[in-house]
């Protein structure tokens, strides 16, 4: 069984968080005004004055995602595999920070025990 998902690890969980904020914004756009747009930075997107419905869809994108430090998410992700019996874990994170975005592809890296290709 394969499970799929959207997962971020950054040095903070704070920092982690930011890099989910740009799909979260795009997603809640999208349901709101019919179109989605490019991925936004997330100091743009902290700026942001939304609507309550905006904001309804952005913090709902925001959740339900594995996020944090290494250690937070090889928990969440040891926990997650438990719990559904998965053998594969397919990675679908989408950010406007392509560095935090390969950082974070990294450092799952080595919470998954590969090493990564140079």
């Amino acid at each position: 069984m394969v499970v799929a998902g959207t997962i971020a690890v950054a040095g903070t969980p704070e920092a982690a968080r930011r890099l989910l904020m740009p799909e979260a914004w795009a997603m809640a756009y999208s349901r709101t005004h019919g179109t989605f747009p490019p991925l936004a930075p997330a100091e743009r997107i902290e700026k942001l004055t939304m609507t309550a419905k905006e904001r309804t869809y952005y913090e709902a994108g925001l959740t339900g995602h594995i996020h944090g430090t290494e250690e937070q998410v090889a928990e969440e992700l040891e926990a997650l595999i438990k719990e559904s019996g998965a053998q594969e874990v397919l990675v679908t994170t989408s950010t406007y920070d392509r560095e935090g975005l390969l950082d974070s592809f990294r450092r799952l890296a080595g919470v998954a025990g590969l090493t990564p290709h140079r």
